[in-house]
């Protein structure tokens, strides 16, 4: 199994991946590398895991400009892709149709058999992490469930598809997991099991979208209202220490507060300040675990004045309070 990436422009190789077939390992329980590069305009560092049947890859890169990329595998795959920061424009040499653009926080799962063709990062940034599945282990995770036979069939027949006929957000749930897996610290046979437990939770929380995705509202955003709201995700994602206003965040992104009201809680079903909360809480909770931090900080970086409030939040979103989930978590 191959995978090989280079320049669109120039004659200069990126990267050449080789795996064994269906990411089998039998040396150790997990493999991991880290990449580092600077390249002709391009620079950023490319962090793999990969154990029997997965492979997951993490990208941060910075452009100078534009970039387009040529990649080709010989290999057939089932991707969970999650688009964090910058937009990208993949097109499948060979086909007409076969051309897809993620906008910043949106993912979805995609079929591929062995192709080849043009992946574009659109803007100066982007960050991305890419989940490859063995087929047949897919297949194995949701054999026997209605409403994915058409998906099924396609990896029958080796036909690329996505299983979502539209990308879906990318959840402070959904985030919060995927930098769980990357900044993991266990080691050996408790870093593989973490790490397929998140995997696996991840993939419920893809599926469950897709399940429960309303089309017809969906459908009603034009594109140029689906982009806008996807940046004031990405601003509030990145401003979360100071929120914005609605009506600042509506003038920062082109809009008005109507439509951005109204394409936030169809895209992804809560409000602005009902995103910021999950947001704010998903951190409240990745700082509990590291253990660094009194409730009491953990309390005001969360916004929250009163601790007790904090703690009564906490407890509604997680079951657990923070006290009790700070010494399960420190037990594991």
């Amino acid at each position: 199994m191959k995978l090989t990436l280079n320049f669109s422009d120039v004659e200069e190789l990126i990267m050449e991946n080789h795996f064994n077939e269906g990411y089998s390992q039998t040396e150790e329980p997990i493999k991991e590398r880290h990449t580092n590069f600077e390249k002709i305009g391009a620079m950023g560092s490319y962090h793999e895991l990969f154990y029997d049947g997965i492979h997951i890859a993490y990208g941060d890169l910075r452009f100078k400009n534009e970039l387009m990329i040529n990649f080709e595998s010989d290999f057939e795959t089932v991707e969970m892709h999650f688009d964090l920061m910058g937009s990208t424009h993949t097109k499948i040499a060979g086909t007409e149709t076969a051309a897809f653009k993620f906008l910043p926080y949106q993912h979805n799962i995609v079929y591929a058999p062995g192709i080849k063709g043009k992946f574009e990062f659109i803007g100066k940034s982007n960050r991305t992490m890419e989940i490859n599945m063995a087929p047949e282990l897919f297949k194995k995770y949701i054999a026997n469930t209605e409403g994915y036979e058409t998906f099924l069939s396609n990896i029958d027949n080796q036909i690329p598809a996505f299983f979502g006929k539209h990308h879906m957000p990318v959840t402070p749930q959904i985030e919060y997991l995927i930098y769980s897996i990357i900044n993991c610290e266990k080691q050996g046979v408790f870093k593989r099991l973490f790490i397929e437990s998140k995997v696996i939770e991840l993939l419920m929380l893809q599926l469950e979208q897709f399940n429960a995705h309303n089309c017809v509202d969906f459908c009603s955003l034009k594109l140029h209202h689906l982009e806008k709201i996807h940046l004031a995700k990405e601003i509030i994602s990145n401003n979360i220490a100071e929120p914005y206003s609605l009506k600042k965040l509506a003038l920062e992104v082109g809009t008005n507060e109507f439509t951005l009201k109204k394409g936030f809680k169809e895209i992804f079903g809560t409000t602005v300040f009902g995103m910021v909360s999950d947001i704010r809480m998903e951190e409240a909770k990745l700082a509990l675990e590291s253990g660094d931090f009194q409730i009491t900080q953990i309390s005001e970086m969360a916004g929250y004045k009163n601790p007790t409030h904090f703690c009564a939040a906490f407890k509604k979103k997680y079951g657990l309070t923070p006290g009790t989930f700070k010494t399960v978590r420190a037990a594991i």
